[in-house]
């Protein structure tokens, strides 16, 4: 559904960036196949309830599907590089503008030390769960607009954490992770019922201690590593159906991040001063059990996470977004120094990042 004029944008970012072209295509043709299969489903719901109403004045659901099917025709006839970057905290929303604004501009202001990042499309589908593990399901287009200071998301409450569904729906579980490091692994099949009414995901949630990260898993390896460079790698399938403490760790060290690993490949560290580190995953080794972890992979560095994915878009303190693809890291990534994050300024640190 795109012609040579709608895929303009994706032909320039080619010829600028030749060795981007591969992931640029994967990319559309990803974007382009979730579009369609959901246009077509909305579609089909749009088709019965119309059905169903016998001629008779269309429904405020059938009014909204049709908003969607045409929100979604409009996405398909677009280039695709239609991208939001929405920068968020704890029940706020502190930016949520277009990513090539965001990539020369920065988000404004200077984001809250707790903030996450995310980045997808103009016409996304959100999955949105609390701090009390409940979740729902909506639309980009509910989430505020911040203009001079951050805009509290009104509902649902306590948001910890927002996944683009076009991503959770190619994983089939997902894991949470809870303050204090404590995992729970969920299928993916029963988070959409759960979403529809707004419910909790996990009943038996330690008082406490609420969650703080969701992973989109697939039943492999995870890989975890703390703040001050302990490591674990474990099957999925070893978290307990109550839950299981991810690993061990001493006064003062806590998770820092936790991936799936699908396939092997370089994990990408990022540490709190900018300091980037490449490892392959395939020697680092699988336990079959949780808790204690196989030793440090890094001294003398805090880690700010770790991340699997081919481009790593870092936000930083001063509010700058910092697009790498990490698979043209040079050579000294690998080495035990790393490198600093190209393009970080040297009164700059690092705050969170996005990987897809």
């Amino acid at each position: 559904m795109l012609d040579r004029k709608d895929a303009k944008w994706w032909i320039l970012e080619a010829e600028k960036h030749p060795e981007k072209a591969a992931d640029l295509i994967r990319l559309l043709a990803e974007r382009l196949a979730f579009l369609d299969r959901q246009n077509e489903e909305l579609r089909g719901e749009l088709i019965t309830l119309q059905r169903k109403g016998r001629g008779e004045t269309v429904s405020a659901e059938s009014s909204e599907l049709q908003r969607r099917v045409q929100q979604l025709e409009s996405a398909l006839r677009q280039s695709g590089a239609e991208q939001r970057v929405i920068v968020y905290g704890l029940g706020r929303i502190e930016a949520n503008k277009p990513l090539n604004a965001t990539q020369q501009e920065g988000i404004g202001a200077e984001p809250t030390p707790d903030a996450s990042l995310l980045i997808c499309g103009t016409t996304a589908k959100l999955l949105v769960i609390t701090a009390d593990s409940r979740a729902f399901s909506i639309g980009i287009d509910h989430l505020p607009i911040p203009t001079d200071s951050p805009a509290l998301i009104e509902s649902p409450r306590d948001v910890i954490a927002i996944l683009d569904q076009s991503v959770f729906e190619q994983s089939r579980y997902l894991t949470l992770v809870s303050q204090n490091g404590f995992a729970y692994s969920l299928l993916a099949g029963t988070i959409n019922r759960i979403a529809a009414r707004q419910d909790k995901l996990i009943r038996n949630l330690i008082p406490g201690d609420p969650i703080r990260l969701a992973i989109p898993s697939n039943n492999a390896d995870l890989f975890a590593i703390s703040r001050k460079g302990r490591w674990l790698r474990f099957p999925e399938k070893a978290i307990a159906g109550t839950g299981s403490q991810i690993m061990d760790l001493p006064k003062g060290d806590t998770l820092a991040g936790l991936v799936s690993l699908g396939t092997e490949g370089n994990l990408v560290f990022l540490t709190d001063e900018g300091q980037l580190f490449v490892r392959e995953s395939s020697e680092l080794p699988s336990r079959k059990q949780m808790g204690r972890s196989v030793g440090m992979l890094f001294h003398n560095q805090t880690l700010l996470g770790v991340a699997t994915g081919g481009e790593l878009n870092v936000l930083t303190r001063n509010g700058k977004l910092i697009t790498v693809q990490s698979s043209v890291l040079p050579f000294r990534a690998q080495t035990e120094e790393g490198i600093r994050l190209p393009g970080l300024a040297d009164d700059d640190l690092v705050l969170t990042f996005y990987a897809r």
